[in-house]
């Protein structure tokens, strides 16, 4: 396989990874953004909607797949300005992706698996609290977030510095990133409309000839 197809497969998988990372997101609200923080709200909400709800842990899950080669590819692939920054973001942005995995098995599977075991609303809201200092656990979110808001910022603000993104594809990653700050519908889908305005363009500087030609 030349490298010039592996650019390719990375761009598509940039593009895809973004789409799916918040297609996922989008769904989950619909399912506990109406629940208000009440731990068994969410489970009793999640055992509602089992199908929606196991769809969007499966696309949370699987985007880090989709997402990581194309992000290690733009930072191998930008030379010169802006490239330590790309790389800072990038190794950010992995490690929150990565993370993003572990918490989408943390998060999704529980609250479904306590309407399949009729698990009584006071061990649940025990179990949530508990979780909640669980150094792993706390360590995953953390990383998560900072990997997915500041990573991802810094990513495409390097990219930008390295002209091979235009002037709002890093104001779009800002627009993403305070998107999932919040927990509406409405903010879901104007995650995915941000997502798909920063990676488009970082998709498509992939497959530019002269990224080609540097790789070939």
């Amino acid at each position: 396989m030349t490298n010039s197809t592996l650019l390719r497969f990375s761009a598509a998988g940039l593009l895809v990874g973004a789409l799916v990372l918040s297609l996922g997101d989008l769904l989950r609200r619909t399912v506990d953004s109406a629940t208000g923080s009440s731990p068994t709200a969410i489970a009793a909400s999640a055992h509602d909607h089992a199908g929606v709800w196991l769809t969007a842990g499966v696309l949370s899950a699987l985007a880090p797949v989709l997402l990581i080669p194309g992000v290690c590819a733009l930072v191998a692939t930008t030379r010169g300005r802006g490239s330590r920054v790309v790389a800072v973001g990038g190794a950010l942005v992995v490690v929150g992706l990565v993370a993003s995995a572990g918490h989408a098995v943390a998060y999704y599977a529980p609250f479904a698996l306590y309407g399949r075991a009729a698990t009584d609303a006071a061990t649940i809201q025990a179990l949530d609290d508990a979780s909640e200092a669980y150094p792993m656990l706390v360590g995953l979110i953390v990383a998560f977030v900072v990997g997915l808001t500041i990573g991802m910022i810094t990513l495409l603000v390097g990219l930008r510095r390295a002209r091979r993104v235009p002037v709002w594809a890093p104001i779009a990653a800002v627009v993403f990133a305070a998107a999932g700050s919040s927990s509406s519908v409405a903010m879901g889908v104007l995650g995915i409309v941000a997502a798909l305005a920063a990676f488009l363009p970082a998709a498509r500087s992939l497959t530019a000839p002269t990224v080609r030609t540097v790789n070939a």
